[in-house]
C-alpha cells in the first residue's frame, strides 16, 4: 500500500481547501494510506519522518513570492533534522519510487502567476535534497481573505481578473483530476 503525506500550511484557508481536496481524492482512489498534516507555528519537525512516505503533496499560500514564514521555518528545521541524520547526500541521489508534488495558492494581483512560481520551487527543494522526484508544481488561484480592504480589493482589481471565491469548485475539481493523474502513473 502506498503511503502518502499531505503536508500543508494555510494562513487564510485557501490552501486548506486544496489540501482537503487532495485528501478526499486520495481516499476515493483506495489502496493508499494518506496522512494529512497542517504546519503551524507549533509544528514539530521531529513528529514524523518524510522518508517514511512514498509520495508527498506539499503546499502553502504565497506571501511576497514565497511560502509564509511559518512554512519556511518548518522546512529549514526539517532539512536540519535530515542533514544531522545523514539523510542528505552529495548530488541528492533519487530514491526509487519516492515522488512529490508541490503546490501553492495565490492571488497574483500585480504580476499574475509570476508572483507564485517561486513558492512551490522553494517547497520542492527540501524534498529534492532528500531524493524525492518532484513530478509537478501546481499553482491554484485563491482570493485574498483579508480584513484589510486594501488587500480585499485585489480580488477584483488584480491582473488575474476577478478571483473572488477562489479556489472554487472548478479549481478543486481540477485538483482532484491532477491528483488522480499523478497517482495513477
Amino acid at each position: 500500500m502506498m503511503k502518502i503525506l499531505n503536508l500543508y500550511c494555510s494562513i487564510t484557508g485557501n490552501t486548506k481547501k486544496v489540501a482537503l481536496q487532495i485528501e478526499k481524492t486520495v481516499k476515493s482512489l483506495g489502496m493508499m494510506e494518506v496522512t494529512t498534516i497542517e504546519v503551524t507555528k507549533d509544528s514539530d519537525p521531529n513528529a514524523f519522518d518524510l522518508l517514511d512516505f512514498d509520495f508527498i503533496f506539499m503546499g502553502s499560500g504565497v506571501y511576497t513570492w514565497l511560502p509564509p514564514q511559518v512554512m519556511i521555518d518548518f522546512c529549514r528545521a526539517m532539512l536540519k533534522k535530515h542533514v544531522d541524520r545523514g539523510d542528505v547526500k552529495s548530488c541528492a541521489p533519487r530514491i526509487d519510487k519516492k515522488r512529490a508534488v508541490t503546490y501553492s495558492t495565490f492571488g497574483g494581483p500585480h504580476t499574475g502567476v509570476n508572483e507564485a512560481i517561486f513558492a512551490p520551487k522553494f517547497l520542492g527543494q527540501l524534498l529534492d535534497h532528500l531524493g524525492f522526484e518532484i513530478i509537478a508544481e501546481w499553482l491554484i488561484e485563491g482570493q485574498f481573505n483579508s480584513k484589510n480592504e486594501f488587500y480585499r480589493r485585489f480580488n477584483t482589481e488584480g491582473r488575474m481578473g476577478n478571483i473572488t471565491g477562489r479556489p472554487d469548485e472548478n479549481d478543486l475539481q481540477r485538483v482532484a483530476n491532477w491528483v488522480t493523474g499523478v497517482l495513477k502513473v
